[in-house]
């Protein structure tokens, strides 16, 4: 995959801001995915994933991955684990590190854990229609070699239990799930509050609005992705989810939820309309009680629109380039047409779509207040409207030609944010075009 992207204000930030500045700017990305299937048989194989350019300083041409003689073209492992059944059963098992969403019908993933990991789980059939899937998973463990083995509370793990349901007409999956941070776990990924990586990302994603403090955390999640098609053309999507995250003190505390709807008319041959609307729970006007967002590990592709909330086409054509717990506290509402076609190979899809914060403004820039970044956040006196125009012809079957325009009009408030003097409220633009060979 390779995106050719000319942006502008992507930090919605008319004035220079050193080296965070995402203002006007022209880029190429280039990611490359393979994946090994090593097949014994129908009942048991091996998977091996790798990639080149996981992160946009490696998939920037010029930057560490592609930079003129001094290349360093380093292969990470994305996927390595084993796929098997046991023998006389229906149970299939996958071990090692793999890819994990939680059900989720809309938005491209789950807005709880989407990411690679490394974990055991299990499938087994229980009926036709339902099954039953259980697993764990090790998400971080602290290796400090400057103390004895005897450490303890290193890790994050996470167990969950899902049900997915297929009836006639209708699926639906409810899921449990229960995760553990350790307080040298914490220590450790607490240091840095810069989400620089995932990890990091993750341990924000389970802490209160204030300074964490460096003690354990204890997290749980549920709900349900749901999909009906029974009442066809009408396609209805839906999901539902809650989470809680627990601390020492109050002010650790973290819980919150959210909601997405997606309905479809599929009637059409030329085009699929759609109206969505999503809702995240935002933060009160006090940090003593805690966070009121919903906690979260990983949402590596959960997007709506396809500009300020992820859902882009190719690469790294969005502001926020994943969504993490700083995105957290909205409405949004829109309308999709999706595949618009009257040549055959050429589609079109376009998206308008209004964003409201349901975060309370008083606690932008309150000392020790955690998430709150401009740009990524929207408070109650904050908006944005997102217009977008998608294009993609299919050279070949497994080659496709995209050209993607995008826009931001920005309505966050300047009296809010008026806290710093290198803001200045500015809208967006993205012209990104490229290719991309799947098969």
């Amino acid at each position: 995959m390779i995106e050719f992207l000319v942006s502008d204000n992507f930090d919605l930030n008319e004035k220079a801001n050193t080296a965070s500045d995402r203002n006007g700017d022209f880029n190429v990305f280039q990611r490359f995915r393979t994946q090994f299937d090593f097949i014994a048989n129908e009942n048991l194989k091996g998977v091996l994933a790798t990639e080149i350019g996981s992160t946009a300083d490696e998939q920037r041409w010029g930057g560490d991955q592609y930079r003129f003689h001094d290349r360093f073209n380093g292969i990470n492992v994305r996927r390595a684990y084993v796929d098997f059944k046991i023998p006389g059963t229906k149970i299939a098992n996958r071990i090692g590190y793999q890819g994990i969403n939680l059900p989720a019908a809309y938005g491209g993933g789950s807005l709880i854990l989407d990411d690679e990991v490394a974990g055991v789980f299990t499938t087994i059939p229980v009926i036709d229609e339902v099954s039953v899937v259980a697993g764990y998973a090790r998400l971080y463990d602290y290796d400090n070699t400057t103390t004895p083995r005897g450490t303890s509370n290193t890790s994050v793990d996470a167990a969950t239990l899902i049900v997915p349901v297929k009836l006639d007409g209708f699926k639906f999956a409810p899921f449990f799930m229960y995760a553990y941070a350790g307080s040298a776990a914490v220590s450790d990924l607490a240091t840095d509050t810069s989400y620089s990586n995932s990890a990091r990302r993750m341990i924000r994603g389970l802490t209160g609005p204030g300074a964490p403090t460096i003690n354990g955390r204890n997290a749980y999640w549920g709900g349900t992705s749901f999909e009906m098609t029974y009442f066809d053309p009408i396609k209805v999507m839906a999901d539902v989810n809650y989470g809680k995250a627990t601390g020492s003190i109050d002010s650790d505390d973290r819980s919150g939820w959210m909601f997405d709807l997606a309905v479809d008319y599929t009637g059409l041959d030329f085009m699929t309309p759609e109206l969505f609307f999503a809702y995240t729970s935002g933060e009160d006007d006090k940090t003593s009680n805690g966070s009121e967002r919903m906690p979260m590990l990983t949402a590596r592709n959960w997007g709506v629109g396809s500009f300020f909330f992820n859902g882009d086409t190719l690469i790294e054509g969005t502001p926020n380039g994943t969504t993490d717990a700083r995105n957290l506290g909205f409405w949004a509402v829109g309308l999709q047409l999706k595949d618009i076609s009257f040549i055959e190979k050429l589609k079109h899809t376009f998206i308008v779509m209004y964003a409201q914060g349901t975060n309370d403004k008083d606690l932008v820039g309150v000392a020790g207040s955690n998430y709150y970044s401009y740009g990524y956040t929207l408070t109650e006196k904050d908006h944005i409207w997102e217009v977008d125009l998608n294009t993609s012809y299919k050279l070949y079957d497994e080659l496709t030609l995209s050209f993607d325009l995008g826009y931001i009009n920005n309505g966050y408030d300047k009296d809010v944010w008026a806290s710093s003097a290198t803001r200045d409220p500015a809208d967006a633009y993205k012209l990104s075009t490229g290719i991309k060979y799947e098969f």
